[in-house]
């Protein structure tokens, strides 16, 4: 009888056992499943990210150099108007061809920038470059240069252009590049603009005042939004390209700016080196 009994318990006890080692290795294997689904979530949330900062920087490279290129343009011709009187010299020279040249390439030069600024901010809103203080810096360029441009009350004068109206005239100055792969849109280019301008009504009247405006400056000795403007690009290509690869250091002369009379007067978004 006791024999019985012995061996119902060490059953009871096997079945025990063996019950606890089940619950134990399903225990185990539901924390290493969740485990391994974590893991693979963390994963898949890197390969997300690390695709985004690819994604934003392959952005940069391909917008860098037209970006670039039109901050140099519009300082250019910023510097030529306010150092060396180009205005005055071919508003007034008596031939229409130079003298539209001389209007309408100096408002194209500022429509021209604001596009590709309106391309990169379009291209990069929802996208982490990765680099946060890189990012940070190139933001703040930029917004400076729209304060610039858009503040009325310390700086007065021709080419006030506000933000809504900036963003505007990149929208109407945008054309698709029809390209599967690389930038989906860019600037249109100047031949493109005079056809507009003389073909498109609608087009040209988010022109007209700032080609009058171009003619205001004759009568001016300087004009401290663009002397800042001018500045604030100096400082915008310096970011894009500081070994001066593109742009060499002999073309980056800042005109000399006006002193602050507020501190509300726009500054500059980085310190100057």
């Amino acid at each position: 009888m006791m024999s019985g009994v012995t061996e119902v318990n060490v059953e009871l006890a096997v079945a025990v056992v063996s019950a606890v080692f089940s619950l134990g290795a399903g225990i185990f294997s539901a924390r290493a499943n969740r485990k391994a689904r974590e893991f693979e979530h963390e994963l898949e949330r890197r390969r997300k990210a690390e695709d985004e900062v690819a994604t934003a920087l392959r952005i940069l490279r391909q917008y860098r150099d037209p970006l670039l290129d039109a901050a140099h343009t519009l300082q250019s011709r910023i510097y030529n108007i306010v150092r060396n009187s180009y205005l005055n010299i071919w508003l007034r020279c008596g031939d229409p061809e130079q003298e539209r040249y001389a209007r309408d390439y100096t408002v194209y030069a500022l429509a021209e920038y604001l596009t590709w600024v309106e391309i990169v901010r379009r291209e990069l809103r929802f996208l982490d470059v990765g680099d946060e203080e890189h990012n940070r810096q190139l933001m703040a360029l930029l917004m400076q240069a729209q304060l610039t441009i858009q503040d009325s009350t310390w700086l007065t004068g021709p080419f006030r252009v506000f933000r809504g109206h900036q963003r505007a005239i990149a929208e109407v100055m945008m054309v698709p590049t029809g390209a599967p792969d690389g930038p989906r849109r860019e600037c249109m280019g100047y031949a493109a603009f005079c056809d507009r301008l003389d073909e498109d009504e609608d087009f040209r009247a988010w022109f007209d005042r700032l080609r009058r405006e171009v003619d205001e400056l004759v009568e001016r000795d300087r004009d401290d939004r663009l002397v800042r403007l001018q500045n604030d690009l100096i400082d915008l290509i310096d970011h894009l390209d500081p070994k001066a690869l593109r742009i060499p250091a002999q073309f980056r002369h800042r005109l000399p700016q006006p002193p602050s009379v507020s501190p509300g007067v726009p500054t500059q978004a980085t310190p100057r080196a």
